[in-house]
């Protein structure tokens, strides 16, 4: 049954990119995530990644109703080929679909993957990669999770010491994606060496670790979702909190955090 979805996800691909205006060129291809619910929560992973976890409130004192209809792309933790959205549903109504859209348009929409809900189940939808991919956790090595909590007892020591360059240095993996995404990296080191400097990091002891992305990355949380550290309070636009060293991968004998 996957195979039969993932077959479609490809035709339907290519037939979009063939039937945009100009050559297949002009249609950078991403797909996404409609979500539909009238009742319940759910928790939706990428490739094992946690993407998504919310309730949908029909009604409240005050009459409010929150937005039980919206969408969000899936642009981040990719693999080339085939992807794997998993739905673990609790309620007795919502549908979720894949669909597939040129970058910039927001209409003509393919619908790639659906699966309905009329009770709490998981379900799987899929759809297929077709584009290049230059994130950095691709380039990390599966090569199994020996040393890992060791690393990140060492990132934990040096933000019990406040030792901000070792914290930058463990992250560095992720700072640079985020430079490549957004054009530098002087913005975001200069914003996490402010906060570290200026507010104590809070440490999580207990620890689950979880591969994701078959192998190539891992992920860590506390038992509530706690990132092994994170550093939280106000400046003068506001209140911040901020996680770090959530998304661990191996580049040869080095372990660095990737994601946050």
């Amino acid at each position: 049954m996957i195979r039969g979805k993932f077959e479609t996800g490809i035709a339907i691909a290519i037939a979009l990119i063939a039937a945009m205006p100009g050559a297949a060129s002009a249609c950078e291809l991403f797909h996404g995530l409609r979500v539909k619910m009238e009742t319940g929560s759910y928790r939706a992973t990428l490739n094992d990644v946690v993407l998504k976890y919310s309730g949908v409130q029909l009604s409240s004192n005050n009459g409010s109703v929150s937005q039980s209809s919206y969408e969000y792309g899936l642009t981040e933790w990719l693999v080339p080929g085939q992807n794997i959205v998993k739905i673990d549903y609790d309620g007795s109504a919502a549908e979720f679909t894949i669909f597939a859209r040129c970058k910039g348009s927001y209409e003509d929409d393919q619908i790639v993957d659906t699966v309905r809900f009329t009770a709490p189940s998981s379900q799987q939808l899929s759809f297929e990669h077709l584009g290049p991919l230059e994130d950095t956790y691709l380039k990390a090595d599966i090569a199994g999770d020996e040393g890992l909590l060791d690393a990140v007892k060492r990132l934990q020591d040096a933000a019990r010491a406040e030792d901000v360059e070792t914290i930058l240095r463990m992250h560095d993996p992720m700072i640079k994606e985020f430079g490549r995404r957004m054009g530098g990296t002087e913005g975001i080191t200069f914003y996490l060496r402010s906060i570290l400097t200026s507010h104590p990091a809070v440490v999580e002891e207990t620890l689950t670790v979880t591969p994701v992305m078959g192998g190539r990355v891992y992920q860590i949380f506390g038992p509530d979702g706690q990132p092994p550290i994170s550093v939280s309070g106000k400046t003068e636009d506001g209140s911040f909190s901020w996680p770090g060293g959530v998304y661990w991968a191996r580049f040869g004998d080095e372990w660095a955090v990737v994601a946050n």
